[in-house]
C-alpha cells in the first residue's frame, strides 16, 4: 500500500512535527535569552544582515563591515563582499524589502520597524522556516521510501518511521541553534535534502539533470562547500543513467554554474578571479605559526605557502585534526547509524537508486571531514551532510533488522529491536535539547558579545558623536556596524598595528569592548587595563580616552586618534607638486 500523506493521521503528524519544531525552537531561544542576553546578530550572521541592508536600502553588493586584510585591496567603504555567500544575502535583502519600515494597522496602532534592533529579528524567518521544513521534509521521503521500496512494512510503520526521522532532526540541538540565528547551514541542508530525494526517486536523471543542477546551483549559493558537492551529486546521477552519463553532467554542472554564474563574475570584477574568497585563507590557521589574528587583522595580504610545500603542511594539519572530528561525529548513535549505512550498502544489494544516494551522503560526509580538518575543525561544518547521514543510518538499520534471518532473532524480537531504534533516535535527541538548553543557558551569560542593551547603547552614542561618512575600528565589527549604521573595520592585531591600518583607510575611533581581561584579544590587554596611559605611546597616537563599565559587565575603551602620520605615497606626491611650483 502506498502512503500518500491526505489521510487525516498523515496532516496529524506533519502538523505534531511543525508544533514540536515551534515549542523546541522557542524553548532554545527562551534558554539563549534571545533579543535580551544574547543579540540576535552575532558576529557571523550580522555580516549577512549588513550586506541584505546595504542591498535592500542601496542596491549594491556591498557591505559596511571589513576586516583589516581586505584594506590591501579595497580601502574605501563599501567593500565588497569577500567573506560571506550572496544566497542569504539576496533572501534577507529581498524580506527587508518587502517588509515596510512603519506598518499601520487601522487607525489605532502604528507599528514602527525603523529601528535597526526591531529589523534584525527578519533575518530568523528563513532559517526558522527552512528548520520546520527540513523536519516535516524528512519525514515525507521517509514515508515515500518505505511505501516504495518496503510496502510489507504496512502504513502504520511508515508513518513511525516518519515521525521518528522528522523529530530526531528537530531534537537536534545544533539544528535548533541555527534556527534561532540567521546562519545559512539550514538553507543550505535543505537544499542538499532535495537534491539526495531527487536521487533516489530517481527525477534527478536521466529527466531533469538540468533542473537538478539549478536545485543544486541555487543550494550552493547559501555555502562554498556546494562548489565540491556539486560534482559528487552530479556523478551520482550519472551513475544512474547508463548510456548518457555524459549528457547528464553536462546538464547537471550546466544548471548549477546557471544561478552562481553572476556571483563569480562579480568576484572576478571585485578581486580579478572568480575563485577568489577570503574565508579561503583560513585554510593556513595553524600552519607554520599562523593564527585566525595574523591572517585577518592585519592590511596587508599575508604570504602563504605554494606547490608541494603547501600540500604537505595542509596534508599534515589535516593529520592533526581528523581524529577529532571523527571522534566528534561518533558520539552516541551516531556511529551506530554510520556502520548501519556501510554494512547495509555492502550486504543488502539495494535498488540503484537507494545504493547510488547511500554512496554518495557517505562520500559527502568524508569530503566535509577533510574540508573541517584543513580549515577550522569545527563541527558546524559537518552539519548539513551529518543531518542526512544520520536519516540514511536509522533508515538503513531498520532495513537490517528487516533482512535478518527469522530463526536468528523471531519476529516479536525483531519488532522490538525496530521501536527500539526509534527510542534510542528520540532518546538521544531529547537528551541533546537538554543539554543544548543548559549550555545555551550558561553560555549566553559567559560569552564575549554584549546585550542588546549594550550594542543600542553604543550605537546610539556612535551615530552622535560620529558623522555617517566616517569609517569605526572595533572588535564588534559587523555587529557594530549594524547597530550604529556606521561603515566598521575589525579591530586590528595589536596597537602597534592601528598605523599601517590608517595608512590604508584614515580613522578616528576605536571601539575596545570586552568582559573581562581574560577575554581581551594579545597585544591590547594594556588599553583595556590601563586605558588612561594609552595616550603615553607615541606610535599608537592616541589623544584622548574615554572608558566606563555597562550594566552587563561589559568595558568599553574609546580611543580617539590624532592626525595619521604622512605616509611615503603622499611625501612622493608632494615632492613633483613643489617642484612644479618652484618653476623646475
Amino acid at each position: 500500500m502506498r502512503l500518500t500523506w491526505k489521510s487525516a493521521a498523515d496532516v496529524g503528524i506533519l502538523l505534531a512535527l511543525v508544533l514540536a519544531g515551534f515549542g523546541l525552537w522557542a524553548l532554545h531561544a527562551r534558554a539563549w535569552g534571545l533579543g535580551t542576553r544574547s543579540p540576535v546578530l552575532n558576529y557571523d550572521t550580522a555580516q549577512y544582515a549588513v550586506a541584505a541592508r546595504e542591498l535592500a536600502e542601496h542596491g549594491r553588493l556591498a557591505t559596511r563591515f571589513a576586516l583589516p586584510v581586505e584594506l590591501a585591496r579595497h580601502a574605501v567603504p563599501p567593500w565588497p563582499l569577500a567573506a560571506v555567500q550572496p544566497g542569504l544575502v539576496l533572501t534577507e535583502a529581498a524580506i527587508f524589502r518587502l517588509v515596510p519600515r512603519i506598518v499601520h494597522i487601522g487607525d489605532l496602532f502604528t507599528f514602527y520597524l525603523q529601528v535597526a534592533h526591531q529589523r534584525e529579528w527578519l533575518t530568523l524567518l528563513v532559517p526558522f522556516f527552512c528548520y520546520l521544513m527540513l523536519g516535516a521534509a524528512l519525514a515525507l521521503i521517509t514515508a515515500r521510501l518505505l511505501a516504495r521500496h518496503a510496502p510489507s512494512v504496512g502504513p502504520g510503520g511508515q508513518r513511525l518511521a516518519a515521525l521518528t526521522v522528522g523529530l530526531a532532526f528537530l531534537l537536534d540541538a545544533e539544528a535548533q541553534h541555527f534556527a534561532v540565528g540567521g546562519y545559512p547551514e539550514l538553507p543550505f541542508t535543505l537544499g542538499l535534502a532535495g537534491a539526495f530525494a531527487a536521487l533516489v526517486s530517481g527525477r534527478a536523471a536521466p529527466q531533469r539533470p538540468f533542473l537538478f543542477g539549478l536545485l543544486l546551483g541555487v543550494t550552493g549559493s547559501f555555502r562554498a562547500s556546494g562548489l565540491w558537492l556539486a560534482p559528487v551529486l552530479a556523478l551520482a546521477a550519472a551513475i544512474l543513467t547508463p548510456g548518457r552519463r555524459p549528457r547528464v553532467i553536462l546538464l547537471t554542472l550546466l544548471g548549477f554554474a546557471l544561478p552562481l554564474a553572476p556571483w563569480w563574475y562579480y568576484k572576478w570584477r571585485a578581486f580579478g578571479s572568480p575563485a577568489w574568497d577570503l574565508s579561503s585563507l583560513i585554510l593556513w590557521e595553524g600552519v607554520q605559526g599562523r593564527t585566525w589574528f595574523s591572517l585577518f587583522n592585519l592590511p596587508e595580504t599575508p604570504v602563504l605557502p605554494r606547490g608541494m610545500e603547501a600540500a604537505g603542511l595542509l596534508a599534515a594539519k589535516i593529520g592533526r585534526r581528523l581524529p577529532g572530528l571523527l571522534m566528534a561525529v561518533a558520539t552516541g548513535p551516531r556511529a551506530l547509524w554510520t556502520g548501519a549505512l556501510v554494512l547495509w550498502l555492502a550486504t543488502c544489494r539495494p535498488p540503484r537508486p537507494l545504493a547510488v544516494a547511500a554512496g554518495a551522503v557517505l562520500a559527502a560526509n568524508a569530503m566535509a571531514l577533510l574540508a573541517a580538518a584543513a580549515s577550522i575543525p569545527w563541527r558546524q561544518f559537518l552539519f548539513p551532510t551529518r543531518v542526512l547521514l544520520e536519516a540514511a543510518g536509522m533508515l538503513a538499520l531498520w532495513g537490517l533488522l528487516a533482512r535478518a534471518p527469522v530463526p536468528a532473532i523471531g519476529p516479536r524480537l525483531a519488532g522490538v529491536l525496530k521501536v527500539g531504534v526509534a527510542a534510542l533516535a528520540i532518546v538521544w535527541g531529547a537528551t541533546q535539547t537538554l543539554r543544548g538548553t543548559e549550555e545555551a543557558r550558561r553560555t549566553s551569560t559567559e560569552r564575549g558579545v554584549p546585550s542588546v542593551l549594550t550594542l543600542r547603547d553604543l550605537g546610539h552614542r556612535l551615530r552622535q558623536r560620529v558623522p555617517e561618512n566616517e569609517v569605526v575600528m572595533s572588535n564588534l565589527g559587523p555587529m557594530l556596524s549594524w547597530y550604529s549604521g556606521r561603515s566598521v573595520v575589525h579591530l586590528a592585531q595589536t596597537p602597534a598595528d592601528l598605523a599601517a591600518c590608517r595608512r590604508r583607510l584614515e580613522f578616528r575611533h576605536v571601539l575596545v569592548v570586552f568582559r573581562d581581561v581574560e577575554a581581551v584579544w594579545p597585544g591590547w590587554e594594556d588599553v583595556f587595563l590601563r586605558p588612561d596611559e594609552a595616550t603615553r605611546y607615541p606610535e599608537w597616537n592616541v589623544v584622548r580616552v574615554i572608558h566606563w563599565r555597562q550594566y552587563d559587565g561589559f568595558r568599553i575603551v574609546w580611543l580617539e586618534l590624532g592626525p595619521p602620520e604622512p605616509t611615503l605615497a603622499r611625501a612622493r606626491s608632494a615632492a613633483p607638486a613643489a617642484a612644479d611650483r618652484g618653476g623646475g
